[in-house]
């Protein structure tokens, strides 16, 4: 019986490994490297454009170029004006930093006329960016980041990187009236790194982790905890890293930012270790047989349905460009899935889920171990490859892939859901959860996403935040079909034994 029991284990196992692919559409980008990419929809029609900027050639000649790429559903993205900057060597956010309801950019970078750049761009809600005359410190290699660090309502802007006098690490209070302050937090200054928002004790306050080389030259990695106060530094135990990249996730779903980084030593060697957070400051490493990287980037995303963070990784190994996902197997370790995802350094990416389908695609973009300038849109197709159910029922409709709109009607009608393991109320044990609002109409307001997390707390006070952070807004121009993507949604989660919490809005 035990040897039944193991060989449909095994056969479960295989049936797991071949049935998660990634799918290159074609999506005709610009590649480029050194480069910035995100999903955003800058459009609020529900579907997730793409923003790419970074170095390529063209007509043989080096050039620098930032595009934004429309959604047209059905697999298509066209290239379209926004208003957002041509720039390398940096990095790109956004955030609703003056609160009107409307997603803003901030950027950091180099142009191609060698000028360095700190710019907040103020969303229309159309696809286009107004730029603004906030001043910011013009920083290269390094990196952007939106947090709320004093809790006012309003995102807050971490800047790192190299300025015009040096390695620096600011930040810069939101004051709002399109008005920020410079806040003296004496925080590290670093080059070739980032420095990233992160609320590792759980307290409500976001901290900061700063990777990179300092003025002197030195390989660093910091922690800083926010005492409501300022800004205190942290033994963490973290290995320091140059041309370095971090995530941080919750990968054990223990409720607390686990983090992951890449990089190269003060030798030169790729690096890559996995952190769990003890919560108290200090991170403990976690065998993970990972690729070693510099040069590239790391993703969490909940790629399966299964409610643990898996992981998009991408750069420079010892014998070349690498792009690898892992699926989290849990006490099993992380699993590398055999994406075949091109393998790309001095890359940039993100999981989003452009076609609406539930289950998060990938972009990537950097420069191939041939030299060719890459940027790619990978379709996940885990749900289509999940087995369908043999009953002739109602039910059936449920597994049918609410598809793209073959016309282009503007969506109206809106849901949103996150997944969690986490305890709630009185409950002894942690739990898999998957929290789902109703469909609503919402003509004019973009608003969902947002408030999500709020209407959470509110309805379970003992649970702070979301633990996978990972909220998919999903988009549709009539009522029946976000009905039917969401009750295919609900369906999914439940068959993997989720318990299902509805928030009213």
């Amino acid at each position: 019986m035990r040897y039944v029991v193991f060989l449909f284990q095994i056969l479960i196992f295989s049936h797991m490994l071949s049935g998660q692919t990634f799918t290159d559409i074609r999506a005709g980008l610009t590649g480029v490297a050194e480069s910035s990419s995100q999903w955003i929809d800058a459009d609020r029609d529900g579907d997730p454009d793409i923003f790419v900027s970074g170095e390529h050639y063209h007509g043989g000649k080096p050039a620098i170029e930032g595009k934004y790429y429309n959604n047209l559903r059905n697999d298509r993205f066209i290239s379209t004006s926004s208003g957002l900057p041509h720039f390398y060597r940096g990095d790109i956010r956004f955030a609703d930093f003056d609160l009107d309801g409307i997603a803003d950019a901030a950027v950091v970078g180099e142009t191609k006329d060698g000028v360095l750049i700190a710019e907040l761009f103020r969303g229309t809600g159309n696809g286009n960016f107004i730029k603004t005359q906030i001043p910011l410190i013009p920083v290269r290699d390094g990196s952007i980041d939106f947090a709320d660090m004093d809790g006012d309502g309003d995102p807050d802007i971490l800047i790192a990187g190299e300025s015009a006098h040096g390695p620096i690490t600011m930040i810069f209070r939101n004051d709002r009236n399109n008005r920020f302050t410079a806040v003296q937090a004496g925080l590290i200054g670093i080059s070739r790194g980032v420095a990233r928002w992160t609320d590792f004790n759980v307290d409500g306050l976001p901290d900061i982790f700063v990777c990179g080389i300092d003025a002197q030259g030195k390989t660093v990695s910091q922690l800083y905890q926010n005492t409501g106060q300022g800004f205190q530094a942290i033994k963490s135990g973290i290995i320091p890293l140059k041309n370095c990249n971090v995530a941080f996730g919750d990968f054990d779903n223990d409720g607390d930012d686990d983090l992951i980084i890449l990089g190269e030593t003060a030798a030169g060697v790729p690096t890559t270790i996995l952190y769990r957070n003890n919560r108290d400051g200090s991170f403990t490493q976690i065998p993970a047989d990972l690729a070693q990287l510099t040069d590239g980037f790391a993703d969490w995303g909940d790629m399966d349905l299964d409610g643990d963070l898996d992981l998009l990784l991408s750069g420079m190994g010892a014998n070349g460009a690498v792009s690898k996902v892992y699926r989290n197997d849990r006490q099993q370790g992380f699993t590398d899935i055999h994406a075949n995802l091109i393998p790309l350094y001095n890359s940039s990416g993100q999981w989003g889920d452009y076609d609406l389908d539930g289950d998060l695609d990938i972009l990537i973009a950097g420069l191939s171990n041939r030299h060719d300038f890459i940027a790619r849109v990978y379709k996940n197709g885990f749900i289509e490859a999940t087995p369908k159910p043999k009953k002739e029922s109602a039910s059936k409709d449920m597994w049918i892939v609410a598809g793209p709109n073959p016309t282009r009607n503007k969506p109206i009608y809106y849901y949103v859901y996150s997944s969690a393991y986490t305890l709630l109320d009185q409950e002894k044990e942690k739990r898999y959860y998957t929290f789902v609002s109703p469909v609503k109409r919402f003509p004019a307001a973009y608003i969902l996403e947002e408030k999500f997390n709020e209407l959470i707390i509110q309805a379970y006070p003992n649970w702070s935040t979301i633990d996978q952070g990972n909220i998919i807004q999903n988009g549709f121009a009539t009522q029946a079909e976000a009905d039917k993507s969401r009750s295919r949604i609900i369906h999914e989660y439940k068959n993997k034994g989720f318990i299902i919490k509805e928030i009213h809005w």
